[in-house]
């Protein structure tokens, strides 16, 4: 059974298995913990219920445990045989704690699909970029060329801070990023700078320079260049921080219905670590 007390006496090794330092850890805790006692007061008093409140099987897990271990699964990947053991439950259950865990995250976290609510005062621009994930060939993905390989595709944005202001639904790697873009466009204030890759010529957005066919940029072009990369640098940055979860970096193994929900989830993760 995992000693989580004394994993928090350990910050750094806390910190490399879960992302989070303790005092992160524990902030987040007691966000959730109410959260689950609702959802557990809600499904042990549900209608068809044989049992009384009280009665029935107790979970083997504390709050903080199921916690820790979802954070653990964010960033190792490890299978949920792993989990179980080291949580003392059945790999089965593993899925079950997650599966109530996740969603209180999301509500934490709240990183919407399109409409971005901060005001032009407070972000005067935003970067925009997609990335994409191998996965298994099954409905809902698609071969991309630029890959090579089976993948799924995410949109968001980031300020120049860094915060990751939305997560579009993830699609098919078979989709542009103009089409992406396009089908899932971001809602901000109309004087609200955009900038993207080349990826979205066509969107309005502000762009580097191409280099024409046959031709050279000029120098100016260029210095325009390179001081546009060092705007665009921002969301790299932010893509390279969510990947350090390996549950987004290696071939994804989970229901692809569940791809949208994890990966705001870890983008909140990211945004919670940084304020």
């Amino acid at each position: 059974m995992i000693n989580l007390q004394k994993l928090l006496q350990k910050p750094m090794m806390f910190q490399r298995l879960t992302g989070l330092t303790p005092e992160k850890f524990t902030e987040l805790l007691e966000y959730v913990t109410p959260l689950w006692e609702e959802a557990e007061k809600t499904r042990l008093s549900r209608p068809d219920r044989k049992h009384a409140i009280g009665a029935g099987n107790k979970r083997k897990l504390t709050i903080g445990q199921a916690l820790f271990l979802l954070l653990l699964y964010y960033r190792t990947y490890i299978n949920h045989v792993f989990i179980g053991m080291l949580g003392s439950i059945d790999d089965s259950n593993v899925c079950r704690y997650f599966r109530i865990m996740e969603p209180l995250l999301a509500k934490k976290f709240r990183i919407p699909e399109r409409k971005i609510d901060m005001s032009e005062e407070e972000i005067l621009e935003l970067i925009i970029d997609a990335t994409e994930q191998e996965v298994e060939r099954r409905k809902g993905t698609g071969y991309s060329g630029k890959k090579k390989r089976q993948t799924i595709k995410t949109q968001i944005a980031v300020t120049p801070k860094g915060t990751i202001t939305s997560v579009s639904h993830s699609v098919k790697g078979s989709i542009h990023d103009k089409k992406l873009y396009d089908m899932t466009r971001t809602f901000t204030m109309k004087n609200m700078k955009k900038r993207g890759d080349l990826g979205y010529v066509g969107t309005g957005m502000l762009l580097p320079f191409k280099k024409p066919k046959n031709g050279e940029l000029t120098e100016d072009q260029k210095q325009y260049n390179r001081q546009f990369s060092k705007f665009r640098i921002i969301v790299e940055h932010a893509f390279a921080h969510m990947k350090k979860f390996r549950i987004l970096s290696y071939r994804f193994r989970n229901p692809i219905g569940r791809y949208s929900l994890i990966i705001k989830n870890i983008a909140g993760l990211r945004n919670f670590v940084m304020a």
